[in-house]
C-alpha cells in the first residue's frame, strides 16, 4: 500500500484526507512544515506528499524547496485555497508535481495521486518553483493576474518550461497577454540576467523585419547608411520574443529556421556567417497549423517553434479572472493618474462581468483606464464605462426594426391628437421589452444596450408594468 503524507495546519483538513483515502493508501499527517521534514527523515517509504501553501512559520513553497533538497523522487502535490499565478509558477518551478486549488474533488485528487505515483516509478518527475505577492505590489509591473483553473494551467506550464532552453510557442487571440507570458518565462529562466528583446513581426514591413532580426551592412538596401546590428546578435545569451510570428514572410522564416537549427545567420548584404546563442519564444494569434496547410508557414519551422506550446484562453472563457483584473488595472491606473477611485459599483461589476470582451484583457485594461479618466466620483459606475457596441450589433438591428414597426402601425391606427404620446410610449415599452429579451433579463446589460442608467430602466419597467423576468 502506497503512503501519503498530508501536510496542512488545519486539523479538520488532515482528518478529512485521512478518512477520504485510508481505504486506498496509508495516510500519515503533519500539522506544519517542520514536522513534515522530520517525518520525511524518519520514514523512507513516503510515496506522495500533499502540501498546503499557507501555513504558520514556514509556508508550503519553503517546505517544498527543502523537500526537493532532500529528495527529488517524491512527488509533491501543492494545495491551496488562495490560488494565484505567482504561487502556481513558483510551485511548479520548485519541483511540484501539480498545483491544485481547494476545494478538491476526491476523484480528481485520487487521479492526480495515481499519476504522481506512476510518474515517480518511471522517474519522470517534473521540476519547478514561486513566492506569493500581494496585488498591490504586483500592480507596479505587468503581471499575470487571475485565479481561474485555465490561467493556473498556463502558470504551471510557465513553471515547467522556464528553466529549460527549449523554444516555446504561445498561442491565443489578440489581447490575451501573450507577451506577458513570454516575459514571465524569461523572468524565471536561467537567462534572466541577459537581455529580453521583443519584435512584433506584424508591425514591421517584411524587409524591416529581416534587418531587425539579422542586422544589415552599410548599403545593403536603400537607406542603409551604416551597419546595423540585429536582435539575434544583440541578444546573444538572452531571449528573443517573436510576436505574431505567423505574419513573417517565407524568406525570413527560412533564415529563422537556420538560427533555430545551429544558431547561425548572416547580416543583410554580408556573406560572413555569425553565431548567436538565443532562446526563442514565439507567439501567434493565427492557427499556425492552418497556415502550414495553406502554404503560408513552413512546416519545419512550425515544428521547431512548437517544441513546447502554451495556449492562453480568451477572457470570455475565464470570467472568474475579471474581478482580480479589475482591481489590478484600477490600482495601476490610479497610481499613474493620481485620481482617488475606491472601486466599482455593483452595477458596474455586473456589466463588466456580463460583457464578452472580444478584445480580451487588453480591451478590459483600456476600458478601466478610460473610466478612471472620465469619472467624477470616487466609485466607478455604469455611466463611466464605455463598451464596444459591436457585440450588440444584432440586438441593435432588431431594436431599430421594432422602432420602425411601432411607428408605422401606431401612425395608422391612432388618432392624430394622441399620436405623439402613443408613439413615444409604445416605442419606449417595446424597446425595453426587447432589450430585456435580448439580454435575457439582465438589467445592467439592457441599460447599457439602450444607453440609459439602470435607475431609469427600473423606473420605466415600473411605469409600463413590464415583468422583471
Amino acid at each position: 500500500m502506497n503512503t501519503l503524507l498530508v501536510v496542512d495546519d488545519e486539523k479538520a483538513v488532515r482528518y478529512s484526507f485521512k478518512r477520504m483515502f485510508e481505504d486506498d493508501y496509508r495516510v500519515i499527517t503533519a500539522e506544519d512544515g517542520g514536522t513534515a521534514l522530520r517525518m520525511l527523515d524518519a520514514f523512507d517509504n513516503i510515496d506522495v506528499i500533499l502540501l498546503d501553501v499557507r501555513m504558520p512559520e514556514m509556508n508550503g513553497i519553503e517546505v517544498l524547496k527543502k523537500i526537493k533538497e532532500r529528495t527529488k523522487n517524491i512527488p509533491v502535490i501543492v494545495m491551496t485555497a488562495f490560488g494565484d499565478s505567482d504561487t502556481a509558477i513558483e510551485a511548479m518551478r520548485k519541483g511540484a508535481f501539480d498545483y491544485l486549488t481547494k476545494p478538491l474533488e476526491s476523484d480528481q485528487l485520487k487521479e492526480v495521486i495515481e499519476k504522481a505515483i506512476t510518474s515517480a516509478k518511471l522517474q519522470h518527475v517534473t521540476c519547478c518553483d514561486v513566492a506569493e505577492c500581494q496585488l498591490e505590489k504586483r500592480s507596479e509591473t505587468e503581471a499575470i493576474v487571475g485565479r481561474s483553473h485555465a490561467l493556473l494551467d498556463v502558470c504551471k506550464k510557465i513553471g515547467q518550461v522556464a528553466g529549460t532552453d527549449v523554444p516555446v510557442l504561445i498561442t491565443g487571440e489578440s489581447g490575451v497577454g501573450k507577451e506577458i507570458v513570454a516575459r514571465a518565462i524569461y523572468s524565471y529562466s536561467n537567462r534572466k540576467a541577459n537581455p529580453f528583446l521583443a519584435v512584433n513581426c506584424a508591425a514591421l514591413p517584411d524587409g524591416v523585419v529581416e534587418s531587425e532580426l539579422f542586422g544589415s551592412e552599410k548599403g545593403a538596401f536603400t537607406g542603409a547608411g551604416k551597419r546595423r546590428v540585429g536582435r539575434f546578435e544583440q541578444c546573444s545569451g538572452g531571449t528573443v520574443f517573436l510576436d505574431e510570428v505567423g505574419d513573417m514572410n517565407l524568406l525570413t522564416q527560412a533564415k529563422l529556421l537556420r538560427v533555430l537549427q545551429d544558431g547561425s545567420f548572416e547580416r543583410l548584404g554580408s556573406n560572413e556567417t555569425l553565431k548567436t546563442d538565443v532562446r526563442i519564444i514565439a507567439a501567434s494569434n493565427k492557427n499556425l497549423h492552418n497556415e502550414v496547410v495553406g502554404g503560408r508557414f513552413r512546416e519545419d519551422l512550425f515544428h521547431r517553434l512548437n517544441v513546447f506550446s502554451i495556449f492562453i484562453p480568451p477572457l470570455r472563457e475565464r470570467k472568474e479572472d475579471i474581478p482580480l483584473l479589475l482591481e489590478y488595472f484600477l490600482l495601476r491606473t490610479v497610481r499613474k493618474t493620481g485620481k482617488q477611485i475606491k472601486g466599482f459599483s455593483q452595477d458596474a461589476i455586473e456589466l463588466l462581468m456580463s460583457y464578452n470582451w472580444p478584445g480580451n484583457v487588453r480591451e478590459l485594461e483600456n476600458v478601466i483606464k478610460r473610466a478612471v479618466v472620465v469619472s467624477k466620483g470616487d466609485v466607478l459606475d455604469v455611466t463611466d464605462i464605455s463598451l464596444n457596441p459591436e457585440p450588440y450589433r444584432k440586438e441593435l438591428k432588431e431594436l431599430s426594426e421594432v422602432i420602425e414597426n411601432i411607428f408605422t402601425t401606431t401612425a395608422i391606427t391612432q388618432n392624430s391628437s394622441d399620436l405623439y404620446h402613443s408613439i413615444i410610449s409604445n416605442v419606449e415599452k417595446n424597446l425595453i421589452e426587447n432589450a430585456l429579451k435580448a439580454t435575457k433579463g439582465n438589467q445592467v446589460q439592457a441599460s447599457q444596450l439602450l444607453g440609459i442608467t439602470r435607475a431609469t430602466l427600473r423606473k420605466k419597467i415600473q411605469e409600463y408594468n413590464i415583468p422583471s423576468s
